[in-house]
């Protein structure tokens, strides 16, 4: 274990005794310090201004992930109790003489009967979570809410069911936290338990430009405890700070577009697989240069791989050799993906020796018994683009059989007629309005929305014909 500075000591000294248990040192701080992210102070004051309107009295509040406890210098209340575990953001804290700061994990003890549960949650990605972290954090929310977390929940996930946890029977839950929580598939079991309870929901979804090292749409959301009558309700924030009413959490009257579970797909039946999360694309992903440098062979130690159609013109339908020449390996694109489903050449095997520990330091590269060695994804018929800012996501023929990585997903099963449907944007068809925001304009579409999408266009084609 090595530090940087002397400060960088004495932190991690302070620290490691708070989270012995969480796994390596190197990922509980790449946690830590990505769970530092200072909310601005008028989006503090807008969410205790949605909390004035609900309460007019509040007693105990409790703010999990407190950071500097700014969220303590709005509002009325009798007390504040926030739990932050870097000291270093405690120590500069201005409290009210009403409030405190406890120097401890959120989840080190049970909190009970909160009036209110305010705060902005650490967005920390799942890949990002410390195992030990995660694994005590789940058995802690599975005994207090009978709730089994995803394991593709994101921090704020854990946090959220915990402060719904720590609230009176009354009490009010108001979260700084990502709007697509109302419609993904890991935060499901969340909406349920809530949904079983009846509790009433406001969902506020903000500008994009509220977190600019967030790539995602934020929201205030409040869950009010003490109304049970099951409603959910959804707003927009205009340009001029004002809110307006949505009929649906993507803004349409149709709605969010549906989903069909893996399970329902018929064997042999076109369908989507999400893109290889290879656990570091930094270093498992090369571009052509690292490639060279590195000695590694096309075919016996790469094979080609696409993390983005970005850079693909709007009128492009093929991606083949000369335009992933042109678009990929000569700009200096990841576009090599290592290969292991074969024992490693011996460049391969000294590549993958002299990568540095920190780079790898990712729950997927860790949980692995070798850190590099992911399950080498089928070849697609067709490359699809998850996020996408038209009417339907961009779809190229794969005919330099790459492999899908990250935000590009793999279509399969697919004839040729079908394959030029979805080339062609299934011909009009518009997903935009049932997507939910994912951020800076951008739609983000489910793998498992693709292919309900898919069964439906497809199965009404083929009884139609």
């Amino acid at each position: 274990m090595e530090f940087g500075t002397s400060s960088d000591t004495d932190r991690a000294r302070h620290l490691i005794p708070l989270t012995r248990d969480w796994g390596a040192w190197n990922t509980v701080s790449l946690y830590l310090d990505r769970c530092q992210v200072d909310t601005p102070d008028e989006l503090v004051a807008a969410t205790w201004a949605h909390v004035n309107a609900l309460r007019t009295s509040i007693g105990k509040v409790v703010d999990f992930g407190a950071g500097d406890a700014r969220f303590a210098r709005h509002g009325s209340f009798k007390e504040y109790v926030g739990y932050e575990i870097d000291r270093d953001r405690c120590r500069n804290a201005a409290l009210p003489t009403n409030a405190r700061l406890v120097n401890d994990c959120a989840f080190s003890g049970d909190v009970e009967g909160a009036d209110l549960c305010i705060g902005n949650p650490p967005f920390v990605r799942n890949q990002d979570l410390p195992v030990g972290w995660r694994q005590k954090a789940s058995v802690v929310l599975k005994r207090r809410t009978g709730i089994a977390v995803s394991g593709l929940a994101n921090a704020w996930q854990y946090f959220f069911l915990l402060s719904l946890a720590s609230l009176r029977e009354d009490g009010l839950c108001a979260l700084v936290i990502p709007y697509e929580w109302v419609s993904r598939p890991s935060a499901k079991a969340l909406r349920d338990y809530i949904t079983a309870q009846k509790w009433n929901v406001s969902v506020y979804r903000l500008v994009d430009t509220t977190f600019d090292s967030v790539l995602t749409t934020s929201s205030i959301t409040i869950v009010d405890k003490s109304v049970r009558d099951g409603q959910w309700r959804y707003f927009e924030e205009t340009a001029e700070g004002d809110y307006r009413s949505l009929p649906s959490p993507s803004g349409s009257e149709q709605g969010v577009l549906g989903y069909l579970k893996r399970s329902d797909i018929v064997a042999g039946a076109p369908r989507a697989i999400r893109g290889l999360s290879p656990g570091t694309q930094k270093v498992l992903t090369l571009t052509e240069g690292e490639r060279v440098r590195s000695g590694l062979e096309v075919g016996r130690d790469v094979v080609p791989c696409v993390t983005t159609l970005r850079q693909l013109p709007n009128e492009a339908k093929i991606l083949d050799e000369a335009t992933f020449r042109a678009l990929y390996r000569n700009p200096g694109q990841k576009c090599w993906l290592i290969r292991t489903d074969d024992e490693p050449s011996r460049a391969l095997q000294a590549y993958l020796d002299a990568v540095p520990e920190a780079e790898y330091q990712t729950s997927t590269c860790l949980e692995r018994e070798n850190w590099w060695k992911f399950k080498m994804p089928p070849v697609p018929a067709l490359l699809m683009a998850m996020s996408f800012k038209g009417e339907f996501p961009k779809a190229v023929a794969n005919t330099i059989e790459a492999r899908a990585v990250g935000g590009v997903c793999g279509i399969y099963n697919v004839d040729p007629v079908q394959m030029q449907d979805l080339i062609g944007g299934l011909n009009g068809v518009n997903i935009r309005d049932r997507i939910v925001a994912h951020s800076n304009g951008l739609r983000k579409v489910e793998i498992n929305q693709l292919n309900a999408l898919f069964f439906d266009v497809f199965n009404s084609s083929t009884a139609s014909a």
